[in-house]
């Protein structure tokens, strides 16, 4: 399965899920990781089941994608 990378800009407080990284556009994104696709829906569900329409701070953000990508890929090692 293809991984591609996130980024978020935390102010306009859009995610990016992309093959490519954002160049010349008006938002400011940060690095967050790589994902696949399944992976970036649970994200993306996380997210809305804590902050519904709330703002996401960039810190607790980082910290729910670390914690999924350690959970994911503990799961992917018991399944090998």
């Amino acid at each position: 399965m293809k991984n591609s990378q996130i980024y978020f800009d935390e102010t306009n407080q859009k995610i990016r899920f992309t093959q490519t990284a954002p160049e010349n556009i008006n938002f400011n994104y940060n690095y967050i990781g790589k994902s696949n696709r399944i992976e970036f829906d649970l994200f993306i569900d996380l997210l809305w089941h804590k902050y519904e329409d709330d703002k996401i701070p960039l810190k607790d953000l980082k910290r729910i994608f670390q914690e999924l990508r350690e959970f994911c890929d503990y799961i992917k090692s018991e399944m090998l």
